[in-house]
């Protein structure tokens, strides 16, 4: 009966674990680029040519996402008839992270990943315990910064998946001495090494944890024979080495027929990604730098972890500082030495991105797990009137649930998180550079698409490549130093200051006056939209302010007229100030009137506002235009008062638009009268 339970628990942990790592992953993807999505059609056209050598497709080489991605580009393009070509220029809309082949990609590799989260839990229960092992399950599955990557068709989330699978097979393997787990570990090693080139710091970690964990057996031991533990870690190296090479040449076709044309040009660009730092500076610290320096990652660390996992972890590590000399604890310092060796390889090169911390931040999930656990057992330890049993459960359910919350209510924006223990993002948006994928830009393409002219809309923007605006805007998307009717300004390139030159003196401007519209998430704006025209009234010397509101959508703001006199025969001018929300789809005309005392027309001006060159759906949202018209008088016009009105109406009907003033009096006739026009004789 008790294994029966054990065994229906841990079915349903892994159940929790796997829903916990899809959901958020698959849902609603948020990415800034998709290089790798043409990769992915392009590796699998080159597949079913047969030109292997086109299987190369970049440096890093990606193989294992060109695989996984590819093939739900495939299975979505053939349940909808697509060829390779639509794939790449899809008939039924932009090309962007939410379109459905690019979700179909995301999907797979979102099942890839979450299916690693699941295998890392079921090695962990062996390793650290059932409880411990569950934590940290769900601590990966609700990582913010893990998701975020795993959201996107890229390479850090699936290699960081990997290699952690790789470092528990080889810890498992030291642990119990099963070949299959020293197999298991070189095949996820070679699978990393086909993802990206940094996880070629499994090699020598490999090497070292072998070395150490003999070393360690052997005073524990305290065995004679020297020779055959050095024999031991060279057998144990060389098929952990051969299946990960056998892995790495299997999978990747181009090494089929030019293995060593390839190995060049990876050796070569990972050469040059220690050497030479990113192309644009990073910013840390408030600062623009090339090398951001031994402090960045450290930093990126410390945000990118939440407010449980951060006190797990060093709970974790104080744990293990008191019981080092304890068997038990050996294979979390195995964790601990590979998440500090991986930090330490990162630091050392001069490319320094806050991603490349991923397989650093997943095994400090693993060590949060456990840690986790150990503080509610230590908590039950305390001086308690009572000890039930049912607390460290209780605690840690407590923690995990916790997490969730923290971490859910960013969705599906989970790179917007930063710990809150140290001051959330209003504290990080000083020292880290914000929204990496594009955080918020989709939701400005949604707003500007609410307006029923969008689509004849040109809007400016810092980075052309960020797709999370351009493929949801349904206008024209231009570079933002450009006539454009609206600009958007997005803070990851205003803290880096991307083509800096081409914006800062609109920024600037935006930062002077209101911007139209914004997005924040905890309290940091990442997006604003600014108009590229006159939308203040205050800016405006209107001689006489009304505020009269036409329709749902237009008021007139005021106007100012030539004269109060005129001469008959001589025309005279009235200028007006209309200020809209946007909305406006139908096609209103101006009447200005010029009526006698009796209420006779004397002489009129109908006409398209701006004579003719705006239509009133073309009007931008609280834009104020100034719309002048002209009346002409006849030259035999009787002396005396008249009175100048005017109004708007819709031009397929001919019915006027409700004129109500300010104070919500409904004026008659829909009619504004303006003022009184004294005309004389010539």
């Amino acid at each position: 009966m008790r294994d029966k339970k054990r065994s229906r628990a841990f079915w349903y942990s892994l159940v929790v674990i796997f829903v916990l790592a899809l959901v958020p992953r698959v849902i609603y993807p948020v990415a800034r680029f998709m290089e790798w999505y043409p990769r992915s059609v392009q590796f699998w056209e080159a597949l079913a040519q047969g030109n292997l050598e086109d299987t190369y497709q970049r440096y890093h080489p990606g193989v294992t996402t060109m695989w996984i991605a590819g093939f739900g580009q495939r299975v979505y393009a053939l349940a909808r008839g697509w060829s390779t070509q639509e794939l790449l220029d899809p008939p039924d809309g932009p090309l962007g992270p939410q379109s459905p082949p690019a979700q179909a990609a995301v999907a797979t590799l979102s099942l890839v990943v979450s299916g690693c989260i699941v295998l890392t839990y079921i090695l962990l229960r062996r390793l650290i315990g059932q409880r411990a092992a569950f934590a940290a399950g769900c601590l990966l599955a609700l990582d913010p910064f893990f998701i975020t990557h795993s959201k996107i068709i890229h390479l850090d989330a699936l290699m960081s998946s990997f290699m952690l699978l790789s470092v528990l097979l080889l810890v498992s393997f030291l642990r119990d001495d099963k070949t299959i787990y020293l197999i298991a570990s070189g095949v996820f090693a070679g699978l990393a090494f086909l993802t990206k080139s940094s996880s070629g710091f499994l090699a020598p970690f490999a090497a070292l944890l072998v070395v150490l964990d003999s070393l360690l057996k052997e005073r524990s031991a305290r065995l004679s024979s020297w020779r055959g533990q050095v024999w031991r870690v060279i057998r144990s190296l060389i098929v952990w080495g051969l299946v990960a090479t056998c892995v790495f040449f299997l999978v990747w076709p181009a090494m089929w027929v030019k293995p060593g044309e390839m190995l060049g040009r990876i050796a070569k660009s990972a050469l040059k990604h220690a050497e030479e730092p990113h192309d644009r500076a990073a910013f840390f610290a408030r600062r623009l730098i090339d090398d951001p320096g031994p402090l960045y990652y450290p930093a990126v660390l410390a945000w990118k972890t939440t407010l449980v996992t951060l006190p797990s972890v060093c709970a974790a590590i104080v744990s293990l500082a008191k019981h080092w000399r304890e068997k038990s604890s050996r294979p979390l310092w195995y964790i601990l030495i590979y998440a500090l060796g991986f930090l330490l390889a990162m630091t050392l090169g001069a490319k320094k991105l806050a991603r490349y911390m991923i397989p650093v931040l997943a095994a400090l999930d693993v060590l949060a797990g456990w840690g986790l656990s150990r503080a509610a057992d230590a908590a039950q330890r305390l001086k308690w009137p009572k000890k039930p049993i049912w607390m460290p459960p209780a605690l840690i359910a407590v923690a995990l649930v916790g997490q969730g919350v923290l971490v859910l209510r960013h969705h599906p924006y989970y790179g917007t998180h930063h710990n809150l223990l140290l001051g959330g993002s209003r504290v990080a948006q000083h020292v880290l550079h914000m929204g990496d994928q594009g955080e918020g830009l989709d939701l400005a393409a949604q707003f500007l698409n609410t307006y029923p002219s969008a689509e004849r809309m040109e809007v400016g923007v810092q980075n052309m490549a960020n797709l999370m605006f351009g493929s949801n805007f349904s206008g024209r998307t231009r570079p933002i130093d450009r006539p454009v009717d609206y600009r958007v300004f997005f803070i990851n390139s205003v803290q880096r200051e991307f083509l800096i030159g081409l914006w800062e003196d609109s920024w600037e401007e935006c930062q002077r006056r209101e911007p139209l519209w914004s997005a924040s998430f905890d309290g940091v704006p990442y997006v604003w939209i600014c108009p590229n025209y006159p939308y203040d009234p205050q800016a405006f010397d209107i001689e006489h302010r009304l505020g009269v509101q036409l329709g749902d959508h237009v008021e007139l703001l005021g106007y100012e007229s030539s004269s109060d006199q005129v001469t008959a025969g001589d025309t005279f001018t009235v200028t007006l100030f209309w200020q809209s929300d946007g909305r406006l789809v139908e096609d209103y005309h101006v009447f200005v009137h010029l009526l006698s005392m009796d209420g006779d027309m004397v002489a009129q001006q109908d006409s398209v506002p701006v004579s003719g060159a705006r239509p009133t759906w073309s009007w931008r949202d609280a834009e104020v235009l100034r719309d002048e018209h002209t009346l002409v008088t006849d030259a035999d016009l009787p002396p005396g008062t008249y009175t100048l009105s005017i109004g708007m109406y819709d031009y397929a009907t001919s019915v006027r638009l409700p004129a109500v003033t300010p104070d919500g009096k409904h004026l008659p006739e829909d009619r504004v009268v303006l003022q009184e026009i004294r005309v004389i004789s010539p």
